[in-house]
């Protein structure tokens, strides 16, 4: 090897990549320039070590001819993006009614189910309403006829309270009419057994016999059966014939006669006292 170069080695080999240390690192920002997206790489810090200090030669050293510097190529102009084309008005007008569109059709929907909504409310409280109006109704004509039903349950306990009280008072009026008719039963009974009723009707019949006008036609044997009312006092009320063998002067006669004797002569005891009377009528007897 030449002395030279292998005393001035260090010296080369520096320089040497001191040179491509700035050529890299023009064609790094040269790159980064044509296209900025990409990642930068990380910057590489070096240095050279100085070579340590030799006596120097007795002769000058020659200088090194210098390395030429590689010139940077300049980056290319950046590509401009295509620009879009300018957007068609009929398309745009065409995607606004269309939006437009289906924003009505969405709100009619909307608005549609929301009346549905409203609709099945209004029908459902309807039919509450219904009901509960039907149940109060209900309430009310079972109240009346329960009301009807007590007021016709104590009208009829009134009734039959009244009729037992009637039946009541008509069984104790039948039973003392039946003591005062069988006390006067056993007055009667005694005074006939005493002959005072055969004195009280044979004293009646005198009086209609002296009462009679007899008429021409009258026949002997004249024989009637007269129904006398009379009241208390003797005062006769009606005169009425059963069978009789005389004509209807003659009959007419005894009928004069029983209205003329009133008042009939009174009974000698008050039970014998009969408000009808059957008499046989028999003058000539």
């Amino acid at each position: 090897m030449n002395p030279f170069l292998r005393e001035h080695a260090f010296s080369l080999v520096g320089s040497t990549l001191l040179h491509a240390l700035v050529a890299a690192a023009v064609l790094a920002a040269a790159w980064y320039s044509v296209a900025p997206k990409l990642t930068m790489p990380a910057t590489i810090d070096a240095y050279l070590a100085a070579a340590p200090a030799r006596p120097a030669p007795a002769a000058p050293a020659p200088v090194a001819a210098p390395v030429p510097v590689p010139t940077p190529t300049p980056a290319p102009a950046p590509v401009e993006a295509a620009k879009p084309p300018p957007p068609d008005p009929a398309i745009e007008r065409a995607r606004a009614e269309a939006a437009a569109a289906a924003e009505r059709r969405a709100t009619e929907a909307r608005e549609a189910h929301e009346a549905q909504v409203r609709e099945a409310e209004l029908h459902a409280r309807q039919e509450r309403d219904k009901r509960e109006a039907l149940a109060r109704q209900q309430a009310e004509a079972e109240k009346r006829r329960q009301a009807v039903a007590e007021q016709k349950r104590r009208a009829d306990a009134l009734a039959e309270q009244r009729r037992q009280e009637a039946e009541a008072k008509q069984r104790a009026a039948r039973e003392s009419d039946l003591a005062r008719e069988l006390a006067a039963e056993e007055q009667r009974t005694g005074a006939v057994n005493a002959g005072l009723q055969a004195r009280y009707q044979a004293e009646i019949r005198a009086r209609i016999e002296r009462a009679w006008i007899r008429p021409p036609t009258a026949k002997p044997g004249l024989r009637c059966i007269v129904n006398v009312t009379q009241v208390p006092g003797g005062t006769v009320t009606d005169v009425k014939l059963g069978d009789c063998n005389g004509d209807a002067a003659v009959q007419q006669s005894i009928t004069t006669a029983v209205l003329r004797a009133s008042p009939l002569p009174t009974p000698p005891d008050p039970s014998l006292f009969e408000r009808k009377l059957t008499l046989v009528f028999a003058p000539d007897a």
